[in-house]
C-alpha cells in the first residue's frame, strides 16, 4: 500500500456535536461527518451517534483503498493521562473517567490517541499551520473557555498545569467582574465569548448608541462575526469591546511570554478568526506597553487551520 494512501481519522468531540474526518499525511480532509451529541445520557448512549460516524468514515476509508492508521480523540476539558481516558469534561460529563481509549481500540481494533481540544489545535497547527518549523511554540484560543499550549522541540509541555489547557480560571485582574468561582478578574471573564457578550450587554443596559441594537432585536444571535462585522462598520461598542478584550488578552499573552519565552506565539478561535482587531491590540501591547524585552521580539500570528485545528492535530502522531 502507497503511503500516499495512508490517513487518520480524527474525531472532534463536543456538546455541540462531533466532527469526524479522514486526513492524510499531508494534513488534508478528505472527508468530513457531523454527529449529534445526546446530552443528559450514559456515555456510550452520548457517543452512540459519533460511532456510527466512525464506521460510516472507516467503511468509507476501505472502499476507497486508504489504510488506516487510527483514531485521533479530542475533547474539551482535562485528561487521565496513565489511564488514557477523559478526566474532567465540564460540556459531557458522563465522559468523566470513561475508558474512552480501551473501549475505542476494542471496537475498532486500531491505536487510538486522546488529546485535549487545546493541545490538539496546537499538534495540528505545528505540523500544518502558523507554527511550522517552530521549536518553541506557544498558542492561545479564545473560545466559550480560552486555552492554551506549548510545545517544545515538537512535545506538548506539560509540566506547569495550572497555565496550559483550559485556563478559565487564571487570574488576570484583582478587581475584574466577579467569575463563577467565587474569584475577581478570571481569565474567562474579561477574554472569552461569554465576556465579549457581557460587555456587549452591559453598554445596551448603559443606553449606548449601537448598531448591534437592532441586529439583536430581529433576534440575530450574538457571534464574533456579527460583533466583527459592526466594528468593521465603526461601530463605536463593537469597537470597544475588541479594545477591552484586546488589552486583557495582551496582559495575560506578557504573563505567558515572561513565563514560557516561545519563538512564536500563535492565537486562534472563534473570537479571533473574524478580524485582526483583537490580533492588531496584542500586538500593540507587545511592542509598546510590555517592560519585557522578550514580548517585543515574539513573532504573534494567527492560527491558521481555523477550526479544524483540532481535529486535524488529533492525529498527527498516528501519521
Amino acid at each position: 500500500m502507497s503511503t500516499v494512501k495512508s490517513v487518520a481519522v480524527g474525531v472532534e468531540l463536543a456538546a455541540r456535536g462531533t466532527t469526524v474526518a479522514l486526513i492524510d499525511r499531508h494534513g488534508t480532509i478528505l472527508h468530513r461527518l457531523s454527529a449529534r451529541t445526546l446530552m443528559g445520557r450514559p456515555a456510550i448512549a452520548t457517543i452512540e451517534p459519533s460511532l456510527r460516524a466512525i464506521e460510516t468514515m472507516l467503511s468509507y476509508a476501505h472502499a476507497g483503498g486508504y489504510k488506516v492508521r487510527g483514531l485521533g480523540i479530542c475533547v474539551p476539558g482535562s485528561l487521565d493521562t496513565e489511564r488514557h481516558r477523559p478526566l474532567l469534561v465540564p460540556t459531557l460529563p458522563s465522559l468523566n473517567d470513561f475508558p474512552l481509549c480501551d473501549f475505542l481500540e476494542a471496537r475498532y481494533t486500531l491505536p487510538v490517541r486522546l488529546h485535549v481540544d487545546v493541545d490538539a489545535a496546537l499538534l495540528g497547527e505545528h505540523r500544518f499551520g502558523a507554527g511550522k518549523g517552530c521549536n518553541r511554540l506557544l498558542f492561545l484560543t479564545l473560545n466559550a473557555v480560552v486555552g492554551a499550549s506549548l510545545v517544545i522541540d515538537g512535545q506538548l509541555e506539560c509540566t506547569a498545569q495550572q497555565y496550559v489547557g483550559h485556563i478559565s480560571h487564571m487570574l488576570v485582574a484583582s478587581n475584574g467582574p466577579r467569575c463563577s468561582c467565587g474569584r475577581h478578574g478570571c481569565i474567562n471573564t474579561l477574554v472569552s465569548l461569554e465576556a465579549m457578550q457581557k460587555m456587549v450587554q452591559r453598554a445596551l443596559r448603559r443606553g449606548e448608541q449601537t448598531s448591534l441594537t437592532q441586529r439583536l432585536l430581529n433576534r440575530e444571535y450574538f457571534s464574533p462575526q456579527l460583533l466583527a462585522e459592526e466594528a468593521e462598520r465603526g461601530d463605536s461598542v463593537s469597537l470597544q469591546v475588541y479594545g477591552e478584550v484586546g488589552r486583557w488578552l495582551g496582559v495575560a499573552t506578557t504573563r505567558y511570554i515572561d513565563l514560557f519565552e516561545p519563538h512564536r506565539l500563535i492565537l486562534g478561535g472563534d473570537a479571533l478568526s473574524s478580524n485582526d482587531l483583537i490580533l492588531n491590540h496584542v500586538r500593540r501591547i507587545l511592542t509598546t506597553h510590555s517592560s519585557s524585552h522578550v514580548c517585543t521580539l515574539i513573532d504573534v500570528v494567527p492560527a491558521r487551520l481555523g477550526s479544524d485545528a483540532s481535529v486535524v492535530g488529533s492525529v498527527v502522531s498516528l501519521l
